[in-house]
């Protein structure tokens, strides 16, 4: 028996491109990215910033401090954020799909009113997202993409009715007890303790509180967004007019029975959004310009997330968009109207005999 020729094996564990094994979970504080994307989209871009994290450490750039949860359950960092009060606290670039405000307004009055934020927003993008107002006029908060709600129509159940083909539309008692929105509630549960909020603001300020509440008295019920293609077109179909994003209407496989409507005043345009420390910018510009690059672009294109990417074209042609705005997410009186129109939507399908949710 000659030799024996002894192989040295790597003890090295790989780098780790988000957050280390000893830190606290759901902690919001101290990263230099902590970012958050749509369900359907999160196991590629966390791979993909992965993939990008990793090569910096091989080339021996800068360790930098992230996370990006990919939602099993239990509290995360973003429902942290509006309590932190120091500015070195924030995380350094912040990518978030969350609607919820991410500043407490001592912290957005001390820190981003005073230009300690900035949106990492290139030009270049389709006109479309300009005249919709989802450019930040301040510069503070950035777009990289957005998630458009549209109608998805089931044909056959809506019959010899007219195909709606605007927002407005929907308060027409024609539609009565054939729409559906998005929502979920136990069994038994009288109020529904998760539903479309952000369809409910937008709706109000394009169509007025009137056109909402002939919307509202037109629903047939709520289900989960991700049930909605699965039943229209078929025997089991809660609605006729389903509301819901873009990204799953287009999944409907029943093409010959269903529909997908971009309504006339344009689709609600849910943001995915960023920013950054404005001290940090070009330390993180690696990171951010991820979300604009052109091969981001084309996969959030192809899956119906139109990118605001330089030269980006994820949006039907002529297509509009509209969404409630800069001015009004930032007016003191914002979270009062939001408050009351959800107070409206609770007393509305409260006496709607709605049906059961079927994914519940």
């Amino acid at each position: 028996m000659g030799p024996v020729t002894s192989i040295k094996l790597a003890v090295e564990p790989p780098p780790r491109a988000f957050g280390e094994a000893h830190a606290p979970r759901a902690t919001a504080r101290g990263w230099d990215f902590l970012g958050s994307c749509p369900a359907p989209l999160r196991m590629r871009m966390r791979d993909e910033l992965a993939d990008l994290l990793r090569e910096r450490q091989f080339k021996h750039a800068e360790k930098l401090k992230c996370c990006m949860p990919m939602g099993h359950g239990g509290r995360t960092p973003f429902e942290r954020l509006r309590h932190i009060r120091d500015l070195d606290d924030f995380p350094k670039l912040l990518a978030s799909s969350d609607h919820g405000n991410a500043f407490n307004r001592a912290f957005h009055a001390r820190h981003v009113e005073t230009g300690a934020f900035v949106a990492p927003q290139p030009a270049g993008f389709s006109a479309a997202f300009a005249e919709a107002g989802l450019i930040d006029p301040r510069g503070w908060i950035g777009v990289y993409a957005v998630a458009p709600f549209v109608m998805l129509v089931d044909r056959v159940r809506l019959g010899a009715r007219p195909v709606p083909q605007s927002w407005a539309d929907l308060a027409d008692p024609v539609y009565r007890g054939e729409i559906a929105l998005s929502g979920w509630r136990p069994d038994g549960a009288g109020q529904w303790r998760a539903f479309n909020q952000f369809f409910l603001i937008a709706a109000a300020r394009l169509i007025g509180e009137h056109g909402l509440r002939g919307v509202l008295a037109n629903l047939a019920g709520l289900t989960h967004s991700a049930q909605m293609p699965r039943l229209a077109g078929t025997a089991h179909s809660l609605a006729a007019i389903y509301i819901l994003p873009w990204s799953l209407a287009d999944l409907c496989p029943r093409r010959d029975r269903t529909i997908v409507v971009w309504p006339a005043e344009g689709a609600l345009a849910f943001p995915l959004w960023m920013t950054a420390q404005t001290a940090h910018r070009d330390r993180l510009a690696p990171v951010a310009d991820y979300f604009f690059a052109p091969e981001t672009a084309r996969w959030l294109d192809h899956n119906r997330y139109p990118s605001l990417a330089p030269g980006a074209s994820g949006l039907p042609k002529g297509a509009r968009l509209a969404w409630p705005g800069w001015d009004f997410l930032r007016h003191k009186s914002a979270a009062k109207e939001i408050k009351r129109i959800t107070a409206l939507f609770h007393a509305v399908t409260e006496k709607l005999d709605l049906g059961e949710n079927l994914c519940a």
